[in-house]
């Protein structure tokens, strides 16, 4: 069977010594298929195969993995291939994406269309890119329902945080009067984590405002590290999610200090 798919590349694997194993993201989910030749310079296939390269998929599929005939694309995102930084971030936000989707066609056309919307952010460079990857983290926590109610105390389900704090261990904020129960606590597992006070607001607006309607957004140092912190709690003890390509961005955002803020 012969037919077309609006598509994103999510990963790209070299087979043999001039073909690749594609993943594409799809809005019905996840689809794998083999790209023949796709590894030769002179491919017609070569440029519709990179990662973040969005566009109308040609598959064959009789049985088994199905076989990619044809790329139109739409958007090939180059930029995100031209700049070191942009490029690591590209492919944890491709990891993100391809842990949470199900495979076709059970998946989230909501998910393509957020993933695509991440990553045109990334491109255009609306925000430094490691605020762009606090947004996509928390979308994401949203979508896999690993997200508390950020402006709501875990403890009295108090609303409208102030002087709150962080509980790594029941992954959420609490009051500042919940908070004061367990000051002086010796136990680890009821460590809070004070946080600048705009922090439950910031990762709320993140989690509900739509890509094109969040602007600009730049944050003080102290606060984006404070929501790094606590989203990497969220992913990896919440959702289960710590990408192997999570680790490098330290090292890459160390030499380029200044778009972090």
């Amino acid at each position: 069977m012969l037919y077309n798919t609006e598509a994103i590349v999510v990963r790209s694997i070299a087979y043999g010594e001039s073909d690749a194993i594609v993943t594409l993201l799809t809005p019905g989910g996840l689809v794998a298929v083999m790209a023949r030749g796709a590894k030769k310079p002179q491919s017609r296939l070569a440029a519709g195969v990179q990662l973040c390269v969005q566009g109308t998929f040609t598959l064959y599929r009789r049985s088994g993995m199905g076989t990619l005939s044809q790329v139109e694309m739409v958007n090939s995102r180059r930029g995100l291939r031209e700049d070191l930084q942009r490029a690591a971030y590209a492919a944890y936000f491709c990891e993100l994406v391809a842990a949470i989707s199900e495979e076709a066609p059970n998946g989230s056309e909501v998910v393509y269309r957020l993933f695509a919307g991440a990553l045109d952010r990334l491109e255009m460079q609306e925000s430094p890119p490691p605020v762009t990857a606090r947004i996509w983290e928390t979308k994401i926590l949203r979508l896999v329902g690993a997200s508390p109610d950020w402006t709501t105390c875990v403890h009295c389900h108090r609303e409208g945080l102030e002087n709150a704090a962080y509980s790594p261990r029941e992954g959420g904020f609490v009051c500042e009067l919940c908070a004061s129960k367990y000051a002086g606590n010796r136990d680890p597992g009821q460590s809070m984590w004070v946080t600048p006070s705009s922090v439950p607001k910031i990762l709320k607006s993140f989690e509900i405002v739509p890509w094109n309607r969040l602007g600009s957004v730049r944050l003080s140092q102290a606060t984006l590290e404070a929501i790094k912190r606590i989203l990497e709690v969220q992913l990896r003890d919440f959702a289960g999610l710590w990408p192997r390509s999570r680790s490098f961005l330290d090292s890459i955002d160390e030499v380029y200090p200044d778009t972090q803020e």
